[in-house]
């Protein structure tokens, strides 16, 4: 980090340029000893709607009139600990704006997430700087993916350097989650972001879905010259965990198993809540459907979330999973064969998700321990945090489950061991 010869109050950061994944440091240089600064941060959300985001931190200048993020606490703020990214996590929406033309908003486009820093004394904006934080480095290429019936979007090294692979498969929101699969990628794996229902030709609904399907993504990738075909990973979140660890179970060429937010039990097909008498089931092999709970629908308990969610009313979820695994005999049936899998397994959870999944992954622990699993294996449990630990230094969104700070800190730890768990077990060299 560079320190400025001139006098002016001046904010100095190690990177304009980095990657999401990546902490930067920040210090304030040139302010008068034990002088109270507020540095703000601010960036635009894009999407359907444009979401305005700000934060804030009133520091107090050391003796040297320095602040350094990374050491000191601020006085004030949307976040109260030492953190040198919580300007970053602790984001707050200020402003929500409906766009007219949406087409522009279709699709994950991975554009780099401008953050803007401004430094206020006496109520003055005194200096500004714009730091840009990347999806993917520049040593890594894109490609959209339309082949033998896939829907997905492939990452790799910009030279064909060949590398191990993994497969990306995200949860309920449907589609290609491509940013998980950018990030990964920029750590050294060839990535494979697939999307399986919810987008052009696929199911519309996530209900029987083939897991034949992951074969033929597993395939495809086996055929490229980018990916070493014998080291192969999967990487679920939420409910593509299901699908995460099924997939380790049926198909050996899968190495390593990663389950974000997920569940061990296989849970019945995403429907609306309704009076119907049965449950679809959500994945199929050979045109039958993979043990679930539940195929009986909880009809009662159905009303009562479809209520809860309509008035926006405590946790619907957590009443609705406790509902449909209450049948201890059905549980046991649906519980995925996880000692089945081929390779070591990370289980990760966070205890005020409001899904159950920490009891729900930990059934995975309970048969792998039975087992006598060949494997490493791990569940991380993290208290305070809720469904939406993922990726670090994004906005820590709780969703009403846990706080913004110990998720954001599961976040950041959870992620690094990810990188670290298919590293190993891929046997890529971070160094």
């Amino acid at each position: 980090m560079e320190f400025d010869s001139k006098g002016n109050p001046k904010i100095v950061v190690s990177a304009v340029t980095s990657m999401i994944d990546s902490p930067i440091d920040i210090q304030i240089h040139h302010l008068k000893p034990n002088q109270i600064v507020t540095l703000k941060a601010s960036r635009i959300a894009e999407g359907i709607k444009e979401i305005h985001l700000e934060s804030f931190g009133k520091f107090r200048a050391d003796r040297t009139g320095l602040v350094n993020l990374n050491t000191q606490c601020p006085i004030e703020g949307t976040y109260n600990s030492i953190d040198g990214m919580g300007l970053f996590w602790s984001l707050d929406t200020t402003k929500i704006v409906t766009k007219n033309d949406r087409s522009q908003t279709v699709g994950q486009v991975l554009e780099p997430q401008k953050l803007k820093l401004s430094l206020i004394i006496d109520n003055v904006i005194v200096d500004e700087i714009l730091i840009n934080r990347l999806w993917k480095s520049n040593q890594i290429n894109r490609i959209s993916v339309r082949e033998k019936g896939l829907v997905a979007t492939f990452f790799s090294d910009v030279n064909k350097e060949q590398r191990p692979g993994i497969i990306i498969v995200g949860g309920s929101e449907g589609g290609i989650n491509e940013y998980p699969a950018a990030l990964l990628a920029s750590h050294g794996f060839s990535v494979l972001a697939l999307a399986y229902f919810g987008i052009e030709h696929l199911p519309k609904r996530l209900v029987i879905i083939p897991l034949e399907y992951v074969k033929t993504a597993i395939d495809w990738m086996k055929s490229r010259p980018e990916v070493k075909e014998d080291l192969i990973g999967i990487h679920g979140t939420s409910k593509g965990s299901e699908l995460a660890l099924l997939a380790g179970c049926y198909f050996s060429d899968i190495k390593a198993v990663v389950s974000l937010n997920g569940s061990a039990v296989s849970l019945s097909g995403i429907v609306p809540w309704s009076e119907d008498d049965t449950l679809p089931p959500s994945w199929t092999y050979n045109g039958n459907p993979i043990p679930y709970a539940s195929p009986i629908n909880p009809k009662k308990i159905a009303v009562e979330c479809r209520e809860m969610w309509l008035n926006r009313e405590g946790n619907p979820f957590g009443k609705w999973y406790a509902a449909i695994t209450s049948d201890e005999e059905i549980v046991e049936k649906a519980t995925i064969p996880v000692e089945k899998i081929n390779g070591p397994i990370l289980l990760i959870s966070g205890e005020e998700d409001g899904g159950d999944t920490v009891r729900l992954s930990q059934k995975a622990i309970e048969r792998l321990n039975t087992y006598n699993f060949a494997f490493s294996y791990n569940h991380l449990i993290y208290a305070g945090a809720g469904h939406s630990i993922g990726i670090p230094y994004l906005r820590a969104n709780p969703y009403n489950q846990g706080n913004k700070y110990d998720t954001a800190k599961a976040s950041k730890d959870s992620w690094n061991k990810t990188v670290e768990f298919f590293s190993e077990n891929l046997k890529v060299n971070l160094n």
